[in-house]
């Protein structure tokens, strides 16, 4: 009764209770016998093979091989690519526990089958997070990011992408959620390192949707934080508060322009300001100004024709000048006001004392024209702050404007590597050519086509060097090699590029305000496109497609920053 309880007993337990042997030794990979295995086969060709070989070459095999030797022959269990990547490496020896067992037959491969199995599947990677905090330890501790992106097998641009993530316990959380990409946890990482944690949680809150846009606004106002501190310090040398905030309406702040001198009352000089340095702030704006190239006299953005850029030849509309007649350059413009006008010796001007004084009696003729004269004071100053706030808005959308541009512009250049279209495209092409079949020649497109294809165009040389079109033309010769490659999905996918690149070049091309310019250029049909394969819509782009008014856009922005 005992033989068949014998016979019923796992063979994988006697395969086990069979080990009679065990050794650590080095032999050269090639006398290792490659026997069957359950990863039946090893592609050598891919990314990840040659990796693992670069890493043999860099460290050596670190996992010692395990193997069975039966007679003569030391067959690999566990190790099947360390091995083959050792031989394509050409190291002399590899680490190979060698173990030796009294079975053979079914036994045995019993034994190899459920080996295999448990090695592999009971191996938990790193994850991206602890591969980038180990990447940000190696290149604090001095080693540079060429020798850390070999050691680690990480090309050297991504090195410091993952070391300043990994630098930071919230970004690499966040990448672990799935909720950012390496490279979005390092934008993260750079503003938790400076403490902002309003930034944070508005990425951390925008996830992969709409993280690039709000990222690269976030980014662009740092670094006008940044500018504007570094541009204050002329002021704050001579005295001036510097603000770091734009005054508004309400708090506290009288500006210059609202003053006049308590003796005379005259109007506030920068001399005057100047000697009363201490009671006054100022705020300042970094903003595009235009001035006459012959005369340097200051010209007022709206007196410029925008159609004649890059046009030498053409009319301005009456009434309005070239843009080749003026000169534009960012400056610094300062705004002074002060919370302490008895202090700076000024007092308000006509206008703000009228609409600062208590309300009159009722009643007398008197009391009635003074109400009036408070009216229309109060009015002007109305007038004056809905003008400031437009231009403040302006501002803003096209900073917003300029960013989305940016990103868009980012989406499209890797859009376009695709081989073929993509669904629905072909009809989508076809449309767009029907009604608008001149789409293809506007100015600027082709170079917008060479830009989003990544290819670089020659600088025109000669007589007609500086004219829109020798530039086209130069952009279409540069595109002629990139189109005699193409096979024919791909060539579908450049007929694409092209009336992409025409839209961009409509869009963008004529500045950061295609928010305010709704219902232009057909920029619906283009943007609808980019928002169904993908692209997903800022505030300023859903202006510009007539999606919001520019009110409804900035009012988006405004709630999404908290300043409203």
């Amino acid at each position: 009764m005992n033989a068949p309880s014998q016979t019923a007993t796992p063979a994988t337990e006697a395969a086990a209770d069979a080990v009679v042997g065990e050794a650590l030794i080095r032999l050269a990979p090639t006398a290792l016998v490659l026997g069957p295995n359950v990863r039946d086969a090893v592609d050598t060709d891919t990314d990840q093979f040659r990796a693992v070989v670069d890493s043999i070459r860099e460290h050596g095999v670190l996992l010692p091989i395990l193997a069975r030797r039966t007679g003569d022959e030391v067959t690999v269990i566990d190790g099947q690519v360390r091995t083959l990547a050792a031989i394509t490496a050409d190291v002399d020896t590899v680490p190979v526990i060698v173990t030796q067992t009294g079975t053979d037959g079914a036994a045995a491969e019993i034994e190899r089958l459920s080996r295999q199995v448990v090695a592999n599947d009971r191996r938990i990677g790193l994850t991206v997070s602890q591969r980038a905090k180990a990447v940000a330890d190696m290149l604090d501790l001095g080693v540079s990011a060429t020798k850390v992106g070999k050691a680690v097998q990480m090309p050297r641009a991504l090195v410091k992408t993952a070391a300043a993530a990994g630098r930071s316990e919230t970004a690499r959380e966040a990448v672990d959620a799935g909720q950012l990409t390496l490279e979005q946890a390092a934008i993260v990482a750079e503003f938790d390192a400076d403490g902002d944690t309003d930034a944070v949680a508005e990425l951390l809150e925008r996830g992969r949707w709409g993280f690039d846009f709000t990222a690269r606004r976030l980014l662009t106002e740092k670094a006008e934080r940044t500018a504007r501190a570094a541009a204050g310090t002329a002021w704050a040398e001579r005295g001036f508060t510097v603000l770091t905030a734009e005054p508004t309406h309400g708090d506290g702040y009288l500006r210059a322009e609202d003053l006049v001198t308590v003796d005379g009352g005259s109007e506030v000089t920068a001399e005057h300001i100047e000697a009363t340095a201490a009671h006054w702030a100022v705020w300042l704006t970094h903003e595009e100004q235009f001035t006459d190239t012959a005369t340097g006299e200051n010209v007022d953005a709206e007196e410029i024709d925008w159609s004649t850029e890059g046009e030498p030849d053409a009319e301005p509309a009456e009434g309005f000048r070239h843009y080749d007649s003026v000169t534009a350059a960012m400056v610094w413009t300062a705004e002074y006001v002060t919370a302490d006008p008895t202090a700076a010796g000024v007092t308000p001007n006509a206008v703000l004392a009228a609409a600062l004084a208590a309300p009159a009696a009722d009643g007398d003729p008197a009391a009635q024209a003074q109400a009036r004269e408070q009216a229309r004071a109060a009015a002007e100053l109305a007038a004056k702050e809905h003008a400031r706030i437009e231009r403040r808005r302006t501002v803003e959308l096209n900073k917003a404007s300029a960013a989305a541009t940016e990103v868009r512009i980012e989406w499209l250049t890797k859009f376009l590597t695709r081989k073929t279209l993509p669904k629905d495209a072909g009809k989508w092409i076809a449309e767009t050519l029907i009604d608008e079949p001149a789409l293809l020649g506007e100015n600027k497109a082709p170079q917008y086509f060479a830009q989003l294809l990544g290819v670089t165009v020659p600088d025109p040389t000669g007589p007609e060097a500086g004219y829109p079109h020798a530039t086209n033309r130069a952009a279409r010769t540069a595109l002629e090699a990139v189109l005699d490659k193409a096979s024919d999905g791909r060539a579908q996918v450049l007929t694409l590029a092209q009336i992409l690149a025409a839209y961009e070049a409509r869009m963008s091309g004529k500045g950061h305000d295609s928010w305010r310019r709704t219902h232009y250029g057909n920029l619906d049909n283009y943007l609808g496109f980019l928002h169904r394969h993908g692209h997903h819509l800022t505030p300023t782009e859903q202006a510009a497609g007539a999606e919001l008014t520019p009110e409804q856009a900035h009012q988006q922005l405004t709630a999404d920053t908290d300043q409203e």
